[in-house]
């Protein structure tokens, strides 16, 4: 066994040497050069800096080629250029000694690579070849360029509260897997994540990225905190689909259009009934489908669902009030002083009867100038001295009607009065609800 183990680490030790065959003479500048470099004594497991005390210093970037999101899965998924360079100071010659060659092409299997592997996040198989053992360029004074190609995954969180219009926050964190902080150095070479020009995808915009690196401390067997260079990558999506625009924000006008119109109605009319019955149902169908279309996941519930979650409440309500104000308008009692007098404060000026107007059930005589609404001129008897028999009872049968009359039209008068004021408040209301729906970040 320990025989087995020995052979295994002395295969590890020479396996930077085997792509190249070091005991045949090189017939080329190229291989003559190749030889130097690795069939001496360089050694890929170990750091490339003289100085073991020193970090080595690697420069990231991130260069975004395509995107996908999953959005009931939220995954982003992403198809990156990865660029990684790095000075390795036992690979260097003096390029006037090999026919001024400047730079060659190697396998990155034959020299060191920095262990960098995603933390947050993890990688597919289908790159898996380009992305962990790519070509890389080799210049004279020992600077190793590698540009693998990767696709990552990274779990996303979501912020639904403006949905349709809603973004998703993605992070991919990367970090050294075994050398800590004071081996090696990561340098980002801009701030952003490499999508300036990535924003191809018909439903996902790239509205913000950003990239960082820190150190992450992480326990080790030894029970002492080491800290590992940490490099993070930023997105933030935001949709952009515009069937959800056709499917979702034109009718919700509709449905809107429908209570204006219902509440513009005479609410004595049946047609106001049945259309505010009809937008009960429309409104319950609606919820339902919105039900279906929006993800399962997350924390926050769509402004769009509450939206219409009191539109509905809303709906009942005219509805409720729309039958009380019928009600109210087929009273015959004498109404309270109080109510007649402010109905009549309402009415009386030029700006009330813009507002309230004339309604086709209230009476077109001219408003009372005492502020009651059953002024109704009172009969001079004092010329009569012969009272015939019954007469007294039709006389007083005639006032009754009279009164009556008077009454019904005075609450004709209110119940107009409430209903516009009612119309007033609903539109005020759908108006501060579309507001408070708009998002205000959207780009």
């Amino acid at each position: 066994m320990k025989y087995l183990l020995f052979l295994l680490a002395a295969a590890s030790l020479f396996e930077g040497n085997a792509s190249y065959k070091c005991e045949v003479d090189p017939g080329t500048t190229d291989a003559r050069l190749r030889k130097k470099l690795f069939c001496g004594k360089y050694d890929k497991s170990e750091r490339p800096v003289k100085n073991h005390n020193s970090p080595i210093t690697v420069y990231a970037h991130m260069d975004l080629q395509n995107f996908d999101f999953n959005e009931s899965l939220q995954k982003l998924f992403l198809n990156v250029w990865f660029a990684l360079r790095w000075k390795d100071e036992y690979l260097t010659w003096n390029a006037m000694e090999f026919d001024k060659i400047e730079q060659i092409v190697i396998d990155s299997e034959d020299i060191w690579l920095p262990d960098l592997m995603p933390y947050s996040s993890y990688f597919s198989n289908n790159l898996d070849t380009s992305c962990t053992t790519p070509k890389c360029q080799l210049e004279s004074d020992g600077t190793v360029k590698c540009v693998p190609a990767c696709e990552y995954h990274s779990i996303c969180e979501s912020d639904f509260t403006n949905w349709p219009f809603d973004r998703a926050n993605c992070t991919l964190r990367f970090g050294m897997w075994v050398e800590d902080s004071n081996q090696v150095n990561f340098v980002v070479n801009s701030t952003n994540a490499g999508a300036n020009d990535v924003n191809t995808h018909n439903q996902w915009k790239i509205v913000a990225s950003g990239v960082k690196t820190h150190d992450t401390k992480m326990p080790s067997p030894t029970n002492e905190n080491t800290t590992y260079p940490t490099i993070v990558y930023n997105y933030v999506l935001e949709r952009h689909s515009g069937s959800h625009c056709a499917s979702l924000l034109a009718p919700a006008f509709a449905i809107i259009s429908i209570n204006f119109i219902s509440m513009w109605l005479n609410c004595e009319r049946r047609e106001r009934l049945f259309m505010l019955a009809g937008s009960i149902f429309i409104h319950f169908t609606f919820i339902e489908n919105l039900y279906w279309q929006i993800p399962y996941n997350g924390a926050t519930v769509p402004s769009f669902l509450i939206f219409f979650r009191d539109s509905l409440v809303l709906t009942v309500l005219l509805m409720a009030s729309t039958i009380m104000i019928k009600h109210l308008s087929l009273k015959t009692v004498e109404p309270p002083a109080v109510v007649s007098g402010f109905v009549v404060v309402l009415t009386a000026n030029q700006l009330g009867q813009m507002i309230f107007g004339q309604d086709g059930s209230i009476s077109s005589e001219p408003m009372p100038k005492n502020g009651h609404l059953n002024n109704a001129p009172a009969e001079d008897n004092s010329g009569d001295t012969v009272v015939l028999v019954g007469e007294d009872r039709l006389d007083s049968d005639a006032g009754g009607s009279k009164k009556s009359v008077g009454n019904s039209g005075a609450y004709k008068m209110i119940a107009h009065v409430v209903d516009k004021c009612l119309y007033i408040g609903i539109v005020v209301t759908y108006t501060l609800m579309v507001l408070a729906l708009i998002p205000k970040y959207y780009k």
